[in-house]
């Protein structure tokens, strides 16, 4: 087999944040929202699996990022608005052959799921603030201390997503950063209490943990038919995140628009907005 994968932003349907349940009701009145020339993502995993519990040596995986791989590896890094193409050697594991195939002639991924570190986004704010300085800009997100003045110039906004984010989970259990798509029938929060919670349907991956997890529905299961011997395939991952007014501003606990209170989000249920497939050649 021969894997490339490919990161984009585009998928050809526009996202508009129309309706009730596409808007945010508690941080004053919605002005506007934006979308990032520019957004990329530092990742911890990215895979496919095929079953819960990924130590019965029966669960087929395909890892194109795993823990394994260096902090400073640039195939962490997914460049979704450049639309990179990456060529990998993918972690494979489950049930294979002497020459590392998988040995099943078909295999259902019913999960895609990512560990992120980081998302990045670049985007121009309107001008009205080119001089504010923005209150929620200034302060501790995760480990990075921020200030207005180092991630808004001008009217230039670049910033990791953190902040963005922050308003939208309760963080007494620290920050989501694992996201699992399939193998439910809903899109929710998982372990927002911080239990120390074991291999689940809802946490397909050998030992327990105490992180709060994104679990969506919006996922169709990928089938792979394997090569028989002698075959050679190309297998391409597409990874698409619709950035397309992603980030939203409300006017703020003063319900003035353009003020210094004013909230920058991503848009609810943003993780809504990223489709994984996998196509063999």
């Amino acid at each position: 087999m021969l894997f490339k994968m490919q990161y984009t932003t585009t998928t050809g349907k526009s996202v508009s944040p129309k309706g009730s349940d596409s808007l945010y009701t508690e941080f004053g009145d919605y002005i506007t929202s934006i979308t990032p020339s520019h957004f990329s993502g530092k990742f911890q995993m990215l895979g496919f699996q095929d079953a819960i519990n990924p130590t019965d040596n029966n669960t087929n995986m395909l890892l194109f990022i795993d823990g394994s791989q260096a902090a400073d590896d640039p195939n962490r890094i997914a460049d979704f608005s450049n639309n990179a193409v990456v060529h990998f050697s993918p972690d494979l594991r489950g049930i294979q052959d002497d020459h590392g195939l998988f040995t099943n002639e078909q295999i259902n991924f019913i999960y895609f799921y990512f560990d992120v570190l980081y998302f990045y986004q670049e985007a121009a704010l309107p001008p009205q603030y080119d001089t504010l300085n923005i209150d929620m800009f200034n302060g501790q997100y995760n480990n990075d201390n921020i200030t207005s003045d180092l991630v808004k110039v001008n009217n230039i906004l670049k910033i990791k997503h953190f902040a963005l984010i922050s308003k939208i989970f309760n963080l007494t259990h620290g920050w989501p950063s694992a996201y699992i798509f399939g193998n439910c029938d809903s899109t929710f929060v998982f372990n927002t209490e911080g239990n120390n919670v074991p291999n689940s349907v809802n946490w397909p991956f050998g030992g327990n943990t105490m992180l709060q997890i994104i679990r969506s529905n919006k996922y169709n299961m990928v089938t792979i038919n394997t090569p028989g011997e002698g075959e050679t395939v190309q297998m391409t991952a597409t990874i698409c995140f619709n950035t397309k007014n992603l980030i939203q501003i409300y006017a703020g606990q003063d319900n003035v628009p353009y003020t210094s209170d004013d909230v920058f989000i991503y848009a609810p249920n943003f993780w809504e907005r990223i489709i994984a497939n996998l196509i063999i050649e």
